[in-house]
């Protein structure tokens, strides 16, 4: 029986998967096992799920959202350490290694977690990660409901037993379950944090998308409402944290590439920032900095990692 069950959520991820897939038997950590759950795929996800070239468990369902895809891998998993590896993500090679041992030391430990690298829908390494704006320790209850702290599940590892008794990922959420469901962990025992970037997150929205924007309206006043009714506080600032996001990490890439003197990749991520939040004024200005002077650019540029 393995100890650690690593589950792919995969849903129309056909240009991804296979590097999710050869992240996860690239450990050098080796007592695991592979469950991919195809949650209704319309592209060829499915077809190359089977022809992958591992051994791996594969699962299908109707699209009923990442939430009940993980549930149903749950449910057929063998290790008391669970994985859950997003289909257009990937883990460094150590990332069990360093990751179960936390759990397996401290009883009271229900979820280990660490930083992940930011790339683009290529690949490209965009120079930052997700825990940047974060101190380097693990949050409260409270640290969570005050702000959205940045734990994703393509960088964390649950401990079985723990997961079972808050009733698996809630699956009436197709967005924000993840941060709804760390809540309840935290709830029942102590977070594990490794400050090392040993997973990788990629941005679907840029150069080229992996997926369309939008779909959070309906999950968040959903997740506003259970939070509500379970913790008497209205968590609106982390839905519109997670609304802004993509245009927060465009506006990053586009600063950047102006500074580095790439022009054409700004007004680029500019564009795309505009087209997620056309009334978002400051991208506009930053689009005009693409046709100004070098020097002129220079002067007005100031620090490209600045908030976005």
């Amino acid at each position: 029986m393995p100890r650690v069950s690593v589950i792919v959520p995969v849903f129309n991820a056909a240009r991804t998967v296979e590097q999710a897939l050869a992240s996860i038997r690239a450990q050098t950590f080796e007592d695991f096992e592979i469950i991919a759950v195809d949650d209704g795929s319309t592209d060829n996800s499915l077809d190359i799920l089977h022809r992958s070239s591992g051994p791996v468990k594969i699962f299908e369902q109707k699209n009923r959202g990442p939430s009940a895809a993980r549930n149903l891998g749950t449910a057929d998993a063998s290790g008391e350490i669970l994985g859950f590896l997003d289909a257009d993500d990937w883990w460094m090679p150590d990332l069990l290694a360093k990751m179960v041992p936390p759990l397996e030391r401290d009883p009271d430990c229900v979820l280990a977690y660490c930083d992940l690298q930011l790339v683009d829908s290529a690949g490209a390494p965009l120079n930052t990660s997700l825990m940047r704006v974060r101190s380097n320790r693990a949050p409260t209850v409270k640290d969570m409901l005050d702000t959205l702290w940045p734990i994703m599940p393509s960088g964390a590892l649950i401990r079985r037993q723990a997961l079972e008794a808050v009733g698996g990922f809630p699956e009436p959420l197709r967005a924000f379950e993840d941060v709804y469901l760390w809540l309840l962990l935290r709830e029942r025992g102590t977070f594990a944090y490794i400050p090392e970037k040993l997973a990788v997150w990629r941005f679907a929205h840029f150069p080229d998308p992996l997926k369309a924007p939008g779909g959070q309206e309906v999950p968040g006043r959903i997740f506003r409402s259970m939070v509500r009714a379970r913790y008497d506080v209205d968590p609106v600032k982390h839905v519109i944290s997670r609304r802004r996001a993509p245009r927060s990490i465009l506006g990053y890439i586009g600063l950047y590439a102006l500074a580095h003197g790439d022009r054409i990749t700004a007004r680029r991520a500019f564009v795309r920032a505009i087209q997620l939040d056309p009334y978002r004024i400051r991208n506009y200005m930053r689009m005009v900095r693409t046709v100004l002077p070098a020097a002129m650019v220079r002067m007005l540029s100031g620090r490209s990692s600045k908030a976005a």
